[in-house]
């Protein structure tokens, strides 16, 4: 992976070293429809620029958040069962040293992957934090739902799964509001900076600055979520069981996850610019109004005043 460590903070989104349309992929089997095609080429695109800008500073957030799933999953309190009998602050006083160890260091990994997003993404820091609170949500999802039934989905009492499928609908509502916010700052991102009298360019424009693979990253990182935090739980409900596939598949897929995180949090900014407000047309008009009842007020004579 190349690029300068400044330009990984404010690169000109302007400045590409290639665009889409230069992209050439050879035909497949499976492109029986031109959308798997766009979005190979899209995926392609994105790749060959990962490899171009992203830097040693994305390499060491990557680590920070492998070494946080590290921590966290091999602890000799979870690989072991613990107590079934102790929770909350008791089973933490009554954990091991280095499990406690542990899981202290896995802490201070996260935060310093949150972190980094924070400082490598700045018009992404509020979605990034979203983004880090619906995996957790859909972690606290999965919980709830071995509450009552160890195994989930295998059996299942639709009146035991309300609060994992409420914390599972608030986390894709918000997921849902984050494409949508930035689909609708790349729709103004084109008509403001790429305007053009001739609908063919605007088109091409609008091509150029596509969101399918994006998207198709997104909701991958979501499904990886979504079953890396089931394999977490569901090996935990299994108390001393031998699945070991379980913990397996938890440890890869959410080491997967790390990246993807990272893709979809970096291309809405590098396509956007750091100078960009990532936010749905709603939250832009009632900035909009509120601004302009502001300006009413503001210019509007008091009654009273002489």
């Amino acid at each position: 992976m190349g690029g300068e460590e400044n330009e990984a903070l404010d690169p000109d989104h302007n400045a590409l070293p290639f665009r889409l349309s230069d992209i050439e992929i050879q035909p497949k089997f499976f492109d029986f429809h031109p959308m798997i095609s766009t979005v190979r080429k899209e995926i392609m695109f994105q790749w060959k620029l990962i490899r171009h800008e992203w830097n040693k500073q994305h390499l060491l957030t990557i680590i920070a958040g492998v070494f946080a799933i590290i921590l966290g999953t091999f602890n000799s309190e979870i690989i072991n069962g613990g107590d079934a009998q102790l929770s909350g602050l008791e089973g933490l006083q009554q954990s091991g040293a280095t499990a406690y160890f542990q899981m202290i260091l896995s802490i201070v990994c996260w935060g310093w992957f949150l972190y980094q997003l924070l400082r490598l993404f700045p018009i992404m820091r509020t979605h990034s934090v979203t983004l880090m609170l619906i995996w957790g949500g859909f972690g606290l999802s999965q919980i709830l739902f071995h509450v009552e039934n160890k195994l989930f989905p295998l059996e299942f009492e639709l009146s035991e799964m309300m609060g994992g499928l409420l914390v599972s609908l608030v986390c894709i509502f918000f997921l849902y509001f984050f494409i949508k916010a930035v689909t609708e700052t790349r729709d103004l991102h084109v008509e403001t900076n790429h305007l053009h009298e001739d609908v063919r360019v605007m088109e091409t424009e609008m091509a150029e600055h596509s969101l399918k693979a994006w998207a198709g990253i997104c909701l991958t990182w979501c499904g990886l979520a979504i079953v890396s935090s089931w394999s977490g739980a569901h090996f935990v409900a299994e108390r001393m069981s031998e699945q070991t596939i379980l913990i397996a598949v938890y440890f890869i897929l959410s080491v997967a996850c790390i990246p993807l995180l990272m893709w979809t949090i970096w291309f809405p900014q590098r396509m956007l610019g750091t100078e960009t407000l990532v936010r749905t047309k709603a939250a832009v008009s009632a900035e909009e109004d509120l601004r302009s009842k502001v300006m009413i007020a503001e210019v509007a004579p008091d009654e009273e005043a002489w």
